[in-house]
């Protein structure tokens, strides 16, 4: 397990960032994110000002904050472990027109890595990669499926650092959040050019407690994936989502995600691997 590992602490080049973020989530003070997470002061200063942190509290801290604790920390790829054929098998996968692969596994499995690894093995290829980390999305944002399906197309707009045109295509009178989400995938970002897009969703779970939000958007990926059938467009759209918990939530079996494409279950790490990471920090 990863459990060994040992501190990290924020590239300094992110500290801005990382405290707009404190901001956008809605915390006044660092008291009150500390008192949330149940962490000391102390610590959580320690983070925001580039210091060393635990492991556990460093990456709960970043995922409470919606960030990705590996980009942040410089952790990264560069010490990425594989565990083949894992790898071999993602990488046909995303080769593949409207490919989706699932990836499952506990926190502090390696998740998060493989999904950037995946990505950068999709940049060889001069594709196009969008990264979305569902628990960005506060509280609000799961209010209702048209008000997450929002805030959802233009996080992966900025993910792809393109200009949030949602107001082009929304039209909550005449149509429906569904509709309005895949016009805005099929004629703005997937059209951008005709290179594949790999769409890297990582904490899927989190929306599994809304059962207002979760059936239309879990629907709307299978929807999307199985476009790629009928229309040569959606081929360019490559999924690849993560979760750690049981889909414990009622799906129509026609109507879901978790039945289709390429599942990937992560082994533990052995304790070999755990000395290779640690070393390789």
């Amino acid at each position: 397990m990863l459990r060994s590992l040992r501190s990290l602490k924020i590239d300094p080049s992110y500290i801005p960032q990382i405290k707009s973020a404190i901001r956008e989530k809605g915390y006044a003070r660092q008291q009150d994110l500390a008192d949330e997470l149940q962490m000391s002061l102390n610590t959580l200063s320690n983070y925001l000002n580039g210091k060393p942190v635990d492991y556990l509290n460093f990456v709960e801290i970043s995922k409470r904050l919606g960030l990705n604790w590996q980009e942040i920390s410089g952790f990264g790829t560069s010490i990425y472990i594989e565990r083949p054929p894992i790898e071999s098998s993602c990488y046909q996968e995303i080769l593949q027109p409207g490919s989706l692969i699932r990836i499952k596994a506990p926190n502090f499995m390696g998740k998060t890595s493989l999904m950037a690894w995946i990505r950068d093995r999709a940049a060889e290829h001069n594709y196009r990669t969008a990264y979305l980390n569902l628990n960005a999305a506060g509280k609000t944002d799961f209010t209702n499926s048209n008000h997450f399906l929002r805030w959802f197309c233009i996080n992966v707009s900025h993910s792809m650092e393109l200009p949030n045109r949602i107001a082009d295509y929304w039209d909550e009178e005449m149509s429906t959040s569904k509709v309005d989400s895949t016009d805005y995938f099929q004629e703005y970002l997937l059209m951008q050019t005709d290179t594949p897009l790999v769409l890297c969703l990582d904490e899927v779970e989190r929306v599994f407690p809304y059962p207002e939000v979760a059936p239309e958007f879990l629907g709307l990926l299978r929807y999307w994936h199985e476009l790629a059938r009928i229309n040569p467009i959606w081929e360019r759209l490559r999924l690849v989502m993560a979760y750690s918990r049981e889909v414990y939530i009622t799906l129509n079996i026609n109507k879901s995600p978790f039945n289709v494409g390429l599942p990937i279950e992560l082994p533990e790490f052995t304790p070999q691997q755990v000395q290779e990471i640690e070393f390789r920090i």
